[in-house]
């Protein structure tokens, strides 16, 4: 329970809860998470609506009291730079011409050195150490044993990228743990949807999807090639490459659209409610990290009760568990609406006990509103019990309707 490092934070960002929003929305206990996992080259802001998207569709499909349970997040993932720019340039490069790009990747035109050579640096970078980075998987293992810790169950949209991803992380789980978690594959380039390689598996990988095409035909380095397209729409959209989640896949009345709605409903079917070893309120604080021996949460409340392990109930909200020989999670939560006080959350930490660097993850959900902190600590003198090191501040205050609205910083 006690230990971290500098502060180099990752985010997941939602937006403030806007006025509209009903009181219920934030107050009601959620039992399932639903996170969308973006692929290659996808902004945060497009993320976010790809996210969008899928509330909108399962909201359409889904009795108000069955939707009503969702809630609904990010696992956001930012290839690095070299790599990305290198899968930009690659596919920038090579689709000028499409009709003689295709020409060549299926042998039917000589292949010029140029094109060998993006293809050879394409093949040695774009295989799966490279796509999932450490960072990112960190957060999404965190952010998933968090939710399951809480007694809820999670339920993965992976789109192209994000497959990797998802099916990395699974690895991560527990026994107990893969239970409660699903995965959907969208544009799947990976072997397999956590562990399933056979056309059963629920994945929808368009016939026309050209960068998965891409992926087949020029052999890229992975360990297997990715699963065979199977769904065909109709009628092809504008996006020049047919791999778009939102203007692609996820067209209303298409096959595609469809295929994912319908494997959703039946992973959503199949999850395992898992037992609850965290309290669950509209304010959650999850701290876990890696071989240290003891790290601890603080949170300083807005009447500024400091509420840590000697002094675990607070004015509102409470650390509902110390974990003082494991890894995590340490567990801070406001129940409920009416517990909430407004003002300013304050979340420090301090490295309690041991000797070797370590780095800790601290997952804070406010409301709608859900951010993922990644701190290095490199031993303890990383804080100490009477002055832990801040690391993140949740500010709470009522709108016009008399709703809470919550904002997360560093």
């Amino acid at each position: 329970m006690k230990y971290l490092l500098c502060i180099l934070f990752t985010c997941l960002v939602g937006g403030l809860l806007p006025a509209g929003t009903s009181y219920g929305s934030i107050c009601e206990t959620k039992e399932t998470v639903v996170f969308f996992g973006n692929g290659i080259k996808t902004s945060q802001i497009k993320a976010f609506g790809s996210r969008g998207i899928l509330k909108e569709r399962l909201k359409a499909v889904l009795p108000a009291e069955e939707f009503e349970l969702l809630d609904f997040k990010l696992s956001y993932n930012d290839t690095g730079g070299a790599i990305r720019d290198l899968f930009e340039s690659t596919i920038q490069s090579l689709t000028l011409d499409a009709s003689r790009f295709w020409r060549i990747l299926f042998g039917r035109e000589f292949m010029p050195d140029w094109f060998a050579d993006y293809v050879l640096l394409l093949a040695t970078a774009l295989d799966k150490t490279a796509l999932v980075t450490t960072d990112s998987l960190k957060d999404h293992v965190s952010s998933y044993t968090t939710k399951i810790a809480e007694g809820k169950k999670v339920l993965l949209v992976a789109h192209s990228q994000g497959n990797f991803f998802g099916n990395q992380a699974y690895t991560l789980l527990d026994t107990r743990e893969r239970q409660s978690f699903a995965m959907v594959s969208v544009a799947n380039p990976d072997s397999s949807v956590l562990g399933n390689n056979s056309s059963d598996a629920p994945y929808t990988t368009l016939v026309n999807d050209k960068v998965i095409q891409a992926v087949i035909a020029a052999k890229i380095l992975l360990p297997s090639e990715p699963m065979e397209p199977l769904t065909a729409n109709l009628v092809e959209s504008d996006d020049p490459l047919q791999h778009n989640f939102i203007n692609t896949y996820m067209v209303a009345d298409t096959n595609s659209n469809m295929e994912v709605i319908d494997d959703i409903l039946t992973a959503l079917d199949s999850l395992v409610t898992p037992p609850q070893i965290v309290d669950s309120g509209v304010i959650n604080v999850a701290l876990t990290w890696g071989p240290a021996p003891d790290v601890d949460l603080h949170v300083y409340e807005p009447n500024s009760t400091h509420v840590f392990w000697y002094n675990s109930q607070g004015y509102s909200g409470e650390l509902d568990r110390d974990d003082r020989s494991g890894y995590g999670p340490e567990h801070y939560n406001v129940k409920t609406c009416d517990m909430v006080a407004g003002g300013y959350y304050r979340i420090a930490l301090d490295y309690y006990k041991g000797s070797y660097r370590d780095v800790a993850t601290v997952q804070v959900d406010a409301g709608l509103v859900s951010r993922t902190f990644t701190v290095s600590m490199p031993s303890d003198d990383f804080g100490t019990t009477s002055s832990p090191v801040p690391v993140a501040t949740i500010f709470a205050k009522k709108n016009p309707d008399d709703v809470f609205e919550f904002s997360i910083t560093h």
